[in-house]
């Protein structure tokens, strides 16, 4: 027998059908795991990008799961007609692949100064104000808390903890000293602090929020405060979501080319029914 006869590209179409639908499925929840566990990433870097590109990654591994049905339909019947829309399918999501993987290249191209800025701009403005009247704000002041807790890091720069009392959050955190600063004055979120230690908490976030004897009470100071964390959650948002881009591209890659696969033995298989099956069991004899 032919190593394209008419049985082995129902073999070969059956055994890529089988890898779209684990594939789509895996897909889908990579997606739902980027757009639903990841969604503070966008709230605090100020553009949807990272997400749609995740809802995208969810659409298309529906289709997916949706194309490995017509085809093993298509497959099993012999329907030309099937195995055309298939095809057509398969084409169309993989245009599909080619946007979201795009839109993540061109949000990777765009993380720089604007993204550094949007992020000074959400603590100053945004974060810790009017939270229990402004839903968004308080939204993305539970986004930058969980970027911060996630990513062990603190305001934007490295040692950037200054940004924190020229916010909004410090005016309303500290209504009644936030002009004369005192031994009572909060100077950052318990976000910020690295909470372990061999004193009590209370004893540890006091270090961390209120040290008297360098950061963040003297930002510039170059001491150590073993409770508060020195990184900026500019690098550190960075380099994750250069890691996640990275998988989902490496992740669109895969499909791309088990997606042309799919085309091509689709098309020959169209092809071949076209043959009357007495010749081609003939021919396969």
């Amino acid at each position: 027998m032919g190593f394209f006869s008419r049985g082995k590209l129902r073999i070969y179409l059956a055994v890529v059908n089988v890898l779209f639908f684990i594939l789509g499925g895996a897909c889908v929840g990579l997606g739902a795991w980027q757009a639903v566990d990841k969604v503070f990433i966008s709230d605090v870097i100020g553009s949807s990008l990272y997400s749609t590109a995740a809802y995208l990654l969810i659409f298309a591994g529906c289709v997916l799961v949706i194309i490995s049905c017509v085809g093993c339909v298509g497959t099993v019947m012999q329907n030309r007609p099937i195995l055309v829309l298939y095809m057509v399918t398969l084409i169309l999501t993989f245009i599909l692949m080619i946007a979201a993987g795009a839109i993540a290249a061109s949000f990777k191209e765009k993380i720089g100064s604007d993204m550094k800025t949007n992020m000074r701009n959400t603590i100053l403005s945004r974060y810790g104000n009017n939270v229990e009247s402004n839903v968004d704000n308080k939204r993305i002041t539970k986004s930058w808390d969980t970027l911060q807790r996630m990513l062990g890091c603190c305001a934007v720069e490295n040692r950037g903890w200054q940004v924190y009392r020229d916010s909004q959050w410090f005016k309303q955190v500290n209504p009644y000293n936030n002009i004369q600063i005192d031994q009572n004055t909060i100077f950052v979120p318990t976000s910020c602090c690295i909470h372990q230690g061999p004193y009590s908490t209370d004893d540890w976030l006091r270090k961390c929020q209120r040290n008297p004897y360098g950061p963040p009470r003297y930002p510039f100071d170059i001491s150590d405060n073993t409770a508060l964390s020195n990184n900026g959650c500019f690098d550190e948002a960075k380099t994750f979501i250069y890691n996640n881009i990275g998988s989902l591209i490496g992740f669109g890659f895969a499909f791309g080319f088990i997606l042309i696969v799919g085309v091509i033995l689709a098309g020959l298989l169209y092809r071949n029914l076209a043959t009357p099956f007495a010749s081609v069991a003939t021919k396969e004899r």
